[in-house]
């Protein structure tokens, strides 16, 4: 789950205001998108005053953390866009991904996203999106927890580090029609999916989509998912099992 660094009740006392400023500008970088955000927008996500965030912005920009254009929006600065390159755990990954889900979508005509897993979520590495009108929307960045989707569900059952539960401590959960299923079910899904090869989701994480995603495996272990997603509206049976066939194919390609 994203970390949530709107304004709330913090620590009182000496180094109060600095614990509190901190996690203000850890919450503006969060807020920050790859096509620029108004300070109006900057301030609104993190919850402070537009004063605040004009003067921890500013902090930040000095920094050189984040940069601002000539028409005043906020964007990533130098520094930071060199640290997340120094961090990035899925640096190898990446080109493999991108290339991945241009080339599906471009065969499918349907939003393809690849997926890894990260602790309990699944985490959007890389996407592409269809040019249909009607289509799911699926961005890099986009997490949610590995229970719900097809492409989340691949990952719990092929990856050799996925939680012991779940990620379900209290074992059950909710799917997005409100049918509320067991940890016992779950793991009988897995072992299913792990038997056939790909994982099928329908309505889970939304009442608008369902969604095939299959293992991608880089020098002999699982690397992420790669998942089509397609709206509620084309559910044909035999549409199903065209986009599954092509999915499939597509990832033992790379794997």
């Amino acid at each position: 789950m994203e970390a949530d660094f709107r304004q709330t009740e913090g620590p009182q006392g000496a180094g109060a205001s600095g614990v509190r400023a901190v996690t203000r500008a850890l919450g503006l970088l969060s807020a920050l998108g790859g096509q620029g955000r108004t300070l109006t927008e900057m301030a609104a996500a993190v919850d402070v005053s537009l004063s605040t965030a004009s003067r921890l912005l500013a902090t930040l920009k000095m920094a050189g953390y984040v940069d601002q254009s000539p028409d005043g929006l906020w964007g990533p600065g130098a520094a930071l866009t060199a640290l997340l390159h120094r961090t990035d755990r899925w640096a190898g990954v990446r080109p493999v991904a991108g290339q991945a889900v241009r080339a599906l979508r471009d065969d499918l005509d349907e939003t393809v996203g690849f997926f890894v897993l990260v602790g309990a979520e699944r985490l959007c590495l890389e996407s592409a999106e269809c040019g249909r009108p009607v289509r799911r929307v699926v961005t890099p960045g986009e997490r949610g927890p590995a229970f719900l989707g097809a492409a989340g569900k691949a990952l719990l059952a092929f990856c050799e580090d996925r939680p012991d539960d779940l990620g379900l401590p209290g074992g059950t959960f909710t799917t997005a029609t409100g049918t509320t299923r067991t940890r016992e079910e779950l793991r009988a899904e897995l072992a299913e999916i792990a038997a056939k090869g790909s994982a099928f989701s329908s309505l889970e994480t939304t009442q608008e989509s369902w969604s095939v995603a299959v293992p991608v495996r880089i020098a002999g272990r699982v690397a992420g998912a790669l998942a089509t997603v397609v709206p509620a509206t084309r559910t044909e049976p035999g549409y199903i099992a065209f986009i599954t066939q092509r999915t499939v194919a597509a990832a033992r390609g790379i794997s």
